[in-house]
């Protein structure tokens, strides 16, 4: 039995769609008009079709038409299509993809799901063996993994969202379709599961089918109104296999996808034949139903029949056509349901269900420390080492008698051993013991050489180069058996290549195994996070007793009476880290792992974060300081409050950003797969080629004047070309091309991670290659962005106000911004109020907060002590009083306009009350920082919201020239200054003005999205920073977080130059070995035979993955500190700035810039576009000019005039 519902809905809308697509081989007017026709013929209510050469701009309502079926009309008319943008909603699927041994591989996955309509973007990971594709929800993730499967490899989902959520059908519309899951029992090969899927799909109203042989399970999705689940298994059983039904699900319970949605997955224990099924069904439900955080729900229960079906009639649409299958004994009890973690707690729903019956226990299924687990056996590479392992040995078992049956077999006794005339017994033995190695040991290869030839020769890997050159020896060895026993020879054995055979797949499999070492040592980074993941939580139960115990330790200010209270005196309980709930009180003792993200309410204690921070030495927390889980406690105990928890704590965001990091491929890789997937290819035609001359040769130049190697060679001259043929097929090495990325974008990510680095993609480690200017945001950035006051001048207007109702009314305001000046007024406030403790507040009552970005705060306040009179307050900066009150601008001091200090002005009921005064201390490390960026050839310059004054301030201070401040910015504002710079020195080509803007995360979003690359600074508390490419969370001993900047540069330029090396060494190898193997140099006598080659390729291989695990001796870069700085330019031992130190960022030129720029390094995604593009109008007979952009010359616009 097995029972689902939604607990939760959403209303009906409608949604405009924009979609651009690219319609590739339009080469009339005519072939332009078929499209907009058949547009207009079975798309009617489009809202807008716009046509510019191959580029198809739509808009649709999502209520009414959908991307895929868009792209089906088009293509089915012979044009090929596929999405460039689109504001739809779109499915991000994680798959994890076994079997991938080269680029071309990858390659060959990139390019078939690129293909398939529906998919907007596709990233696979040959390193991780992990895909990351972009699609539309349309397309399930089944249809992913079935194109996937049909090019020879197995996949496994790991995960599937919906990144934004997408209008609802109708309720009517959502109860028929159902995604029912089968098991399918008997399917051996891809021919089953194909049959299947080709009755399946002919079945009315079948939406959707995909069957996988390796889960030997089929997904399809259908209306059930038309197609039963019992017409579905019908369907099964003619084709010959037995079905078991599984589950299905209503597929309106995945559209929510809130970020505080959580799904678990429990097992249910204790359910035996004395259970009552009906009665555990109904307290289930009805206690889920009671739960006001829990949205959905589904409950399967094994042993229970149609009989015992409940229809609930509270709330939600269930479904119930699966309790009337007979089939349930492959049912599992289980219970998954989605809850909202910010409305209940995992552990009180568990606890709530458990008290439900005695003998019946839920267990979490889908826990982190078992995710965790999970991550790190696929990431060392486990599963891949033993089996390749397990191949290895049995090659030398088996293959090492070939090789002496081979080299002995001229000995008398196996000239005279026949097993009838012609069948020599040494040929048999050789002939039984390479079958097993070809096609037992060797399957793994068959299986791709199967999938190379089912797709008509597309998809060609390295294993596909291997099978061809064992299968060209196996079968050449056969062939001579047979003719052997044909002609009844008796001069002794045939000429074979068993030898060749066996020595391949033995050299091939032994370079797999260390390759898969090597491999898992480049996630090193990664496992090391992962192993941080806490398996069990110690909390405390009595939480009222412990709030009373931490009011009385603060009320008595640590006395020793609150310290001689002891954990002890509350009762705690042990749980799973899986039930640790926001706000439980967790109990760390001396050298235990830090349970979850938290805030610690008792005790002191050092922190080890090294391997999340990458700071190596222990970091002291006190009272109220942030603690990070999996981070190690040091030697006192201490008491924390949880904060985040499960995804949404810091540990599980770094190593998801991580994995994402390490997935998605860098423009350069792209490159790589483009070369490899042609690589093979031409390496066949190639092998053909040196076979042909070779036979030509033979037989056009006399005996004599062919090379040694044909006249020793007793077995003949057809023996020798195919040999070196072979030899061709065996040395070419398309893996060291699709490994040179993968791998140095591994290691070089999670070096970054070890120092405190993220980098949020590998499409970063280039892009960050060619930044060269450099922009800093001031208050956080390069300041503390701890204020603190300088002078304050309260001006009492209204008689009734004392200076304590001015602080009042000005901190009541404050408290409620979270920008650091707003900090530190209110940390001023108190202050001079005597408010001490931090849960001291201000005696007032606040209404109608309004935050006026850029310009400063305002709302009502009213005093406790004059309850009648509401003042309006605002507290602000001089653009304030300009943009609200311009007649109050004579009363401001002219000596405050050019401060050096930040200045807020107060205005109450409309009247000028007073200023204060604050200043920012430099952050520790900012000059030496900037210094080096400079030496470095980089332009830099600040962009601050401050005065004139304090911006100039700052950057002499820490030496930025005053021409490259921009001030009085708005955060909003803030991106126009880079787009700005980009139209004003990049001219026709902007893409040669490379910006990056490093902020605190707090204000500078808008920035750090418009920026080439964007880099923020986090407070520890925030890792998944939308807007940024690159998340700076700590630094290494002697070090601050803006070292992270300089750290990040040198890891993203150490990583690219790495993968150049490697690029340069794999395509050096192929143009010195390729002729080597050729046989070019035979007339000097010198061969490379076909085992030779394959130690050749296994080396190549190696070479590249040794080489990106060198960047883990990177080390971080020595700054010259300001003293040695000064020491050193007093004698004369030290230069000037770097060649942009006398540009002006807000007047140069771009002649200017072009000649004091860094020189940035090969762009390897434009070479790809290029490359692809001139393909592409070759094929498509061209395309002219695309679309100009409007905005390219358009100015920014500023609040305040001071901007320059």
């Amino acid at each position: 039995m097995k029972s689902s519902a939604i607990l939760e809905s959403n209303p009906n809308q409608n949604n405009n769609v924009t979609v651009v697509l690219e319609v590739l081989d339009l080469h009339t007017a005519k072939d332009i008009t078929d499209v907009i026709n058949i547009l207009d013929e079975l798309f009617p209510k489009l809202k807008s079709k716009d046509f510019d050469h191959q580029e198809l701009t739509l808009i649709y309502d999502s209520n009414d038409y959908d991307d895929m079926s868009i792209l089906n009309a088009i293509s089915e008319i012979g044009f090929p299509v596929k999405i460039l943008s689109s504001t739809a909603p779109q499915c991000k699927t994680t798959v994890n993809i076994q079997g991938m041994t080269c680029g071309a591989c990858s390659a060959s996955i990139t390019e078939a799901l690129e293909k398939t309509p529906g998919v907007y973007k596709a990233s696979i990971s040959l390193v991780t063996e992990n895909g990351l594709i972009m699609h539309s929800p349309k397309l399930s993730p089944e249809n992913i993994i079935t194109i996937i499967e049909d090019c020879g490899f197995d996949a496994q989902i790991e995960s599937s969202k919906t990144k934004q959520s997408s209008a609802p059908e109708s309720s009517q519309d959502q109860s028929k379709r159902l995604n029912t899951t089968i098991g399918i029992i008997g399917m051996t090969c891809g021919a089953c599961s194909a049959s299947i899927t080709n009755v399946l799909e002919k079945l009315p109203g079948v939406e959707n089918v995909s069957v996988s042989l390796i889960t030997e399970e089929a997904s399809i999705v259908h209306d059930s109104t038309i197609t039963t689940v019992q017409q579905l298994k019908e369907a099964i059983e003619d084709c010959g296999f037995t079905p078991t039904f599984n589950k299905s699900i209503n597929l309106n319970q995945y559209q929510n996808t809130n970020d505080s949605n959580e799904e678990v997955t429990l097992k249910i224990v204790g359910v035996n034949h004395t259970t009552d099924l009906i009665g555990l069904r109904y307290n289930i439900e009805a206690y889920l139903r009671s739960i006001s955080g829990v949205q959905k729900f589904e409950l399967t229960l094994r042993g229970m029949n149609a009989s015992s079906n409940i229809m609930p009639t509270q709330v939600g649409t269930l479904i119930t056509e699966e309790d009337t299958i007979a089939d349930v004994k492959s049912l599992v009890n289980e219970l998954v349901f989605q809850y909202d973690s910010d409305s209940v707690g995992i552990r009180d729903i568990i606890d709530g269900l458990n008290t439900i019956s005695d003998n019946i226990e839920f267990m979490v299924i889908n826990s982190l420390d078992q995710s965790s687990a999970t991550q790190l056996k696929l990431l060392s590479k486990v599963k891949d080492i033993n089996y390749w392992k397990k191949i290895f040995i049995q090659s030398l078992l088996f293959g090492i008698p070939v090789l002496f049956l081979n080299h002995t077999k001229n000995w008398p006794i196996w000239k005279t051993t026949m097993i009838f005339p012609g069948l020599y017994l040494v040929s048999l033995l050789e002939l039984i013991l390479s079958t097993y190695i070809q096609f037992y040991l060797g399957s793994v290869f068959i299986k791709k050489f199967s999938s190379f030839l089912r797709k008509k020769f597309k998809g060609a890997t390295m294993d596909v180069l291997v099978c061809i050159s064992t299968m060209c020896s196996y079968i050449f060895s056969l062939t001579t058996i047979i003719v052997s026993v044909w002609n009844g020879q008796k001069n002794g054995p045939p000429p074979v290549l068993f030898d060749t055979l066996v020595m391949l797949i033995s050299f091939v499999s032994f370079g797999k195994l260390l390759e898969n070492k090597a491999k898992g040592a480049t996630s090193t980074a990664l496992s090391s996070l992962l192993s941080l993941t806490p398996s069990t939580c110690t909390i405390i139960n009595d939480i009222p007793g412990y709030q009373k115990f931490i009011e009385d330790q603060q009320s008595l200010e640590k006395s020793e009476k609150s310290n001689s209270l002891s954990m002890q005196e509350f009762p705690t309980r042990v749980i799973s880290i899986d039930l640790v709930q926001p706000n439980d009180i967790a109990i760390v003792l001396p050298g235990g792992k830090v349970p979850a993200d938290g805030e610690i309410v008792f005790g002191e204690t050092e922190i080890d974060e090294s391997l999340i921070t990458g700071e190596p030495l222990p970091v002291y927390k006190k009272l109220k300081d942030k603690v990070i889980g999996g981070s190690i406690n040091g030697p006192h105990l201490i008491h924390i409050k949880v904060t985040h928890t499960g995804k949404k704590s810091q540990l599980q965001q770094i190593i998801n950003l991580v994995k994402e990091s390490q997935v998605n491929k860098a423009p350069v890789q792209k490159f790589s797969d483009y070369i490899a997937a042609r690589f093979v290819p031409f390496v066949l035609l190639l092998a053909i080629f040196t076979f042909i001359l070779w036979m030509i040769i033979c037989f056009t130049i006399h005996q004599d004047k062919l090379p040694k190697i044909f006249q020793n060679e007793t077995n003949g001259k057809f023996f020798v070309c195919l040999k070196l043929s072979i030899s061709v097929i065996v040395v070419a090495c398309p893996c060291a091309l699709g490994l040179a990325a993968p791998t140095a974008v591994m290691v070089g990510t999670g070096v970054g991670a070890i120092n405190g680095v993220l980098i949020k993609g590998a499409k970063v480690l280039e892009k960050i290659t060619g930044v060269n200017i450099i922009l800093f945001d001031k208050t956080g950035t390069l300041t503390t962005g701890e204020m603190s006051l300088v002078n304050f001048q309260p001006i009492m207007s209204k008689s009734s106000l004392t200076i304590s109702d001015w602080w009042k009314l000005v901190g009541s305001v404050e408290c409620h911004s979270e920008h650091p000046i707003g900090r530190a007024l209110t940390k001023s406030a108190k202050t001079n109020l005597n408010l001490n403790f931090d849960d001291d507040h201000f005696d007032t009552t606040v209404n109608d907060i309004n935050v006026l970005i850029g310009l400063g705060i305002q709302a009502n306040v009213t005093l406790a002590n004059n309850p009648q009179t509401q003042f309006n307050v605002y507290v602000g900066n001089d653009k304030l009083i300009e943009s609200k009150f311009p007649n109050l601008l004579n009363n401001i001091d002219e000596k405050l306009l050019h401060s050096a200090n930040t200045v807020s002005h107060v205005i109450i009921d409309g009247e000028y009350s007073g200023y204060i005064e604050l200043t920012d201390a430099l952050k520790s490390g900012s000059w030496e920082v900037v210094n080096y960026l400079k030496t470095q050839g980089y332009i830099v310059g600040m962009v601050t919201g401050d005065n004139r004054g304090a911006a100039l301030k700052i950057a002499q201070e820490v030496g930025i020239p005053f021409d490259n401040v921009f001030y009085e910015v708005s955060p909003i504002h803030k991106d126009n200054v880079i787009t700005d710079l980009h139209n004003r020195l990049g001219g026709n080509q902007s893409s040669s003005v490379n910006v990056a803007f490093i902020g605190d995360g707090i204000n500078d979003a808008p920035a750090l999205a418009k920026a080439d690359i964007g880099m923020a600074i986090s407070s520890g508390t925030d890792i998944a920073i939308e807007s940024a490419d690159i998340v700076l969370i700590g630094g290494r001993s002697n070090q601050t977080d803006l070292h992270g900047v300089v750290n990040a540069l040198q890891i993203s330029t150490a990583t690219f130059n790495r993968i150049k090396i490697n690029f340069l060494w794999a395509i050096i190898y192929n143009i010195f070995m390729l002729p080597f193997a050729m046989g070019c140099f035979l007339p000097l006598n010198i061969v490379l035979p076909p085992v030779a080659a394959g130690a050749a390729m296994m080396f190549s291989s190696l070479s590249v993955v040794f080489s990106s695990l060198l960047l883990k001796r990177w080390t971080p870069p020595k700054i010259e500190t300001k003293e040695t700085f000064i020491d050193d330019l007093e004698m004369g031992n030290n230069a000037t700035g770097g060649d942009g130190d006398g540009f002006s960022l807000k007047n140069g030129t771009i002649e200017e810039f072009n000649n004091v720029k860094r020189k940035s390094a090969v762009n390897f995604s434009s070479l790809f576009a290029k490359m692809t593009t001139t393909r592409r109008n070759r094929r498509g007979g061209g395309g002219g000019g695309g679309r100009s952009n409007g905005n390219n010359n358009q100015s920014y616009e500023l609040v305040s005039n001071r901007f320059s």
